[in-house]
């Protein structure tokens, strides 16, 4: 949709300070960049109709303006009192402005004036930016008017005002975080290349005191342009990729990096809820589902799963297909929800209705889904090389494009090499050609001398001739009457073999072994006249042949058809040579199906003609592809990765990126998506689900909001409990969307997966009865023990040794250490790590983790066996190992349990096991907390253990591991 829109007096535009150093580092890539400010103007005025395609984007003291020309688009920004537009940027024209410009854009009536400097403009500038913004909306509500999306009534406006004050909250406590940070001194800089305007973004900085963690963002101190983000720390060299390439200059030390803030997810989150007021979203009923809890009736849809699934896998399956708006699927543990994304994903690029979109808050539920996804799914990843799973990062777009071009060329190469030998293997078709009417006319010359012969033989032969055919058909018939006594011998051999164990089958198989026996003694009766009919036949033909050999006539024709053999058996050598020549030059052309073995001449010059002839009426196509192979072979050798990037995307059956992601990555900016699905969506708030749930026509939420809730830190709480509307900010802080929506949706819009196949019975009884009600079944097999424990679920109870030994230590202000349980967690740690079983070791606090791994240190074989097993809760949702080890770490004669009292942290803990679960605590003290509900929890957990498990003394298995030298 267009809307033009006139502008009286012109627009100014002041270039910004470093646009002409980024169209200078630009100019060898992008040849139709402007070269500067003047030639902007210039192709702003280009356009005979005056005209000039604009976007615009509005936000809190950050105004935008797009403008498009011919080749690329110009970013303005404009200046706080709306006097005139900074020229930021100029980038080129993609596919997705493309799309962006297809949807809606303004078309902008006016002259344009560029000014050097702020002072050079008059002193009343035009003032447009208003106009703008009142005809851009009303281009929004014309577009969504025109697509039948429903208008805002006041609670779908209150709801998104609410998100709006929850992003501007979460916006600014980050920024006050970031502010108090201290910075990372550092003395000197390494660049990644030459010196001066490097081709590198990534430097290395040799850092003084504290250096910051991988993954965090820091910009340069008195340079906010300058920002990046620490990709590695090796001691005290750190990694910094920038944003875009820097000045040497501006980074020689000494000088100091101070943490950056990452605004772009809050830009997302504004943006998103923007695209929802001004009803510019893929999912039409995505507000009446959010506020009003009404869902859009499902359509009817088949679909065959490619996989074996169960009642409510198939039923998730189905749904997610068959709703309109939003779909929730609760996956309990081990109830295989990842299986469920996939048969998804592939139920959809089955029925060619489009793409999916798959996201979550963490890059490791995303890989996980694509790396367990069908091989003929194509699937394309989005994100940051560093963050991926090293399984998934072949997919990754940049290596997926790399590599597609790669080899392409490299295929496309060896195409024309082997076409290069077509003229070479022509000449061989012809000479086989010609060898082949040598053949025919060989084995014509030997039917005739076959033929002379035979009369000969029979006319010299007489009464010894009439003997040999008459013993020969005498052969024939013995010979078939041996093969009928053969197969009657095999059947009745195995009826008689089989299993006596009761009278009858011992009376019945006695019967079968006589017939047997009678069947053996007829069959060697008929071999023996066989034999003897056999023998007959040689003397005959011995006698014959005696005879015949004093014959001259005899011998004369015998020696003709000896030669006109030869003939025939060299003209066949020699196109069979030939044949294996031409086959071998249009090997990777035209492959040539090999000559049957055994077959008689006949059969093999038939053959052999006939390859001949389909290669000749090929000849003209062959030609045809050479040509194309060429052509081929330069365009994608000239091909630039740009260029591909697009082509993947639109091809792939399904995106896999991080919810912000799904956002920020402009590959997927013009995409639409059938489908979107939202991983462990019990741990992402709702600003964050909202962000890729708006690119699609329908969402499904999948995840479990019995395990761990979204994470808020306590500057962000405190932050809104100081507000009159806390209570519904905090909602939107500490739970998920899915948590929001799951109790009142219709219930035909929640599907909840029943069967778990990874925990031991005892284990996922507990959990089914506390926290789902007892709706999740079991198909597992019975757990075997192991050396130490006979049952799948023990616990090692600390509270038989004395107070000072078993009692938690606090440390800084709400951290605990355990150094009972730390000895016995590190001791089972390396007695199944010497035994080369799949384990972790989870606790809850990060203290107590820290010991752990100090201690771990002494008996580890290396620093990966720490870092890969050792971990809390927190990062082990949503991963299973054989053994679990988990310490409850607390521990005090108070019945304090701290954050324990989040009992879905301890269902994420229990959950993660798939042959053994091992418990360490201090169980009196854990049955006499203050908390009630993880008071009960602890005695349905005793219960459990009394009759399904075992309760194991502290003294008692450090007795065990000793014996066993662990």
């Amino acid at each position: 949709m267009l809307r033009e829109v006139p502008v009286t007096g012109p627009i100014h535009l002041i270039p910004g300070n470093d646009l002409q150093e980024k169209l200078r580092q630009r100019e060898s890539k992008s040849p139709l960049l402007p070269a500067g400010p003047e030639q902007i103007i210039k192709d702003l005025s280009r356009r005979s109709d005056g005209l000039v395609p604009a976007t615009v984007v509005t936000g809190k003291g950050k105004g935008r303006l797009y403008l498009y020309t011919y080749g690329y688009v110009v970013h303005l920004g404009l200046n706080k009192d709306e006097r005139f537009f900074w020229i930021n940027d100029a980038t080129p024209f993609t596919l997705w402005h493309h799309a962006k410009l297809d949807r809606s854009c303004l078309l902008l009536r006016s002259k344009w004036r560029v000014k050097a400097r702020i002072k050079e403009l008059p002193e009343n500038p035009t003032r447009c930016w208003r106009k703008l913004c009142k005809e851009w909306q009303q281009l929004e509500q014309d577009l969504a008017d025109q697509e039948n999306v429903a208008r805002l009534d006041p609670q779908h406006e209150r709801y998104l005002d609410m998100l709006d004050i929850f992003n501007e909250i979460a916006r600014e406590v980050e920024a006050q975080d970031v502010s108090l940070q201290t910075g990372f001194a550092y003395q000197r800089v390494r660049p990644g290349g030459s010196r001066g305007f490097t081709t590198t973004s990534t430097y290395i900085f040799d850092i003084e005191g504290p250096v910051p963690k991988r993954y965090d963002y820091v910009q340069i101190s008195g340079a906010s342009d300058l920002r990046g983000q620490v990709v590695e720390v090796t001691g005290k060299a750190v990694a910094v990729k920038f944003d875009s390439s820097p000045d040497w200059n501006q980074l020689t030390g000494p000088g100091i990096l101070v943490p950056a803030p990452f605004d772009v997810v809050h830009v997302k989150r504004r943006e998103t809820a923007e695209a929802l007021r001004s009803r510019q979203t893929q999912n039409r009923s995505l507000l009446k589902v959010l506020v009003e809890h009404q869902t859009r009736p499902m359509r009817k849809v088949e679909v065959q799963p490619s996989q074996q699934l169960d009642p409510s896998q198939e039923r998730a399956l189905r749904s997610a297909l068959s709703i309109e708006d939003l779909l929730i699927v609760l996956g309990p543990p081990g109830t295989g929800k990842t299986r469920v994304i996939t048969e998804m994903v592939d139920a959809l690029r089955r029925s060619d209705n489009g793409k999916t979109l798959v996201t979550s808050f963490s890059n490791k539920a995303v890989d996980n889904v694509l790396d367990r996804r069908p091989k003929d799914v194509i699937a394309i990843r989005l994100g940051d090389e560093l963050k991926v799973d090293p399984n998934v990062q072949p997919i990754l777009l940049d290596n997926y494009a790399h590599e597609l071009r790669e080899g392409l060329k490299r295929s496309s190469r060896v195409t024309c090499e082997n076409y290069q030998k077509l003229p070479e293997a022509l000449r061989w078709h012809q000479l086989l050609g010609e060898q082949l009417t040598a053949w025919e006319q060989s084995r014509s010359e030997l039917a005739s001398r076959k033929a002379e012969l035979e009369r000969c033989r029979r006319s010299v032969g007489g009464p010894a001739h009439a003997r040999v055919q008459q013993i020969s058909q005498q052969l024939d018939h013995q010979r078939e009457r041996a093969r009928r006594a053969q197969n009657s011998l095999n059947q009745a051999a195995q009826r008689a073999d089989h299993t006596r164990d009761s009278w009858w089958s011992r009376l019945v198989g006695r019967l079968r072994d006589r017939r047997v026996e009678k069947q053996r003694h007829r069959f060697d009766a008929v071999s023996k006249r066989w034999n003897e009919t056999r023998e007959l036949l040689r003397l005959a033909h011995d006698q014959l042949e005696a005879m015949l050999q004093e014959i001259p006539e005899v011998r004369a024709a015998q020696l003709k058809c000896e030669d006109a053999a030869g003939e025939v058996d060299q003209n066949r050598a020699d196109a069979l040579k030939t044949l294996s020549t031409l086959s071998h030059a249009l090997f990777n052309i035209e492959s040539l199906p090999p000559v049957p073995g055994g077959a008689d001449d006949a059969t093999t010059f038939q053959f052999v003609g006939g390859l001949h002839q389909g290669v000749q009426r090929r000849i003209g196509l062959l030609h045809t592809r050479s040509v194309l192979a060429n052509e081929w072979h330069d365009a994608v050798s000239s091909c630039p990765i740009q260029q591909i990037r697009p082509e993947l995307i639109r091809y792939a059956d399904v995106i896999g990126t991080t919810c912000v992601g799904a956002a920020t990555q402009k590959d997927i900016a013009g995409e639409e998506f059938d489908l979107v699905i939202v991983d462990e969506a019990g741990q992402v708030q709702t600003s964050d689900a909202l962000i890729p749930l708006i690119r699609g026509k329908r969402g499904v939420l999948v995840g479990d909001h019995k395990q761990l809730p979204p994470v808020t830190k306590d500057s962000f709480k405190r932050a809104i409990e100081k507000r009159d509307d806390a209570t519904e900010l905090l909602a939107l802080s500490q739970k998920s969307m899915l948590e929001i929506l799951v109790e009142s949706v219709p219930t035909d819009h929640v599907v909840q997966l029943q069967t778990q196949r990874r925990m031991p019975e005892a284990i996922a009884r507990l959990i089914s009865e506390h926290f789902y009600g007892g709706t999740v079944k079991s198909a597992v097999e019975p757990r075997r023990g192991d050396a130490l424990f006979s049952r799948p679920l023990v616990f090692v109870d600390t509270s038989t040794l004395l107070e000072h030994e078993r009692r938690e230590t606090q440390v800084e202000d709400a951290g605990y250490i355990n150094r009972a349980e730390a000895r016995i967690l590190n001791r089972l740690a390396e007695h199944y790590n010497s035994n080369r079983a799949e384990w972790a070791l989870i606790v809850p606090y990060n203290e107590q983790l820290g010991h752990l791994k100090e201690e771990a240190s002494h008996w580890a074989p290396n620093s990966k066996t720490v870092e890969g097993n050792f971990g809390t809760v927190d990062a082990f949702q949503g991963g299973e190992r054989d053994v679990v080890l988990y310490g409850f770490t607390r521990s005090n004669a108070g019945g304090y349990i701290g954050f324990l009292d989040e009992l879905r942290r301890l269902n994420v803990a229990f959950t993660r096991a798939k042959q053994r679960l091992v418990l360490v605590g201090d169980l009196e003290a854990l049955l006499t907390s203050r908390d009630p509900d993880f008071t009960a929890l602890m005695e349905k957990l005793r219960d459990t253990l009394r009759r399904d498990g075992e309760i194991v003394a502290y003294n008692a298995i450090v007795a065990r591991l000793t014996e066993l030298g662990s």
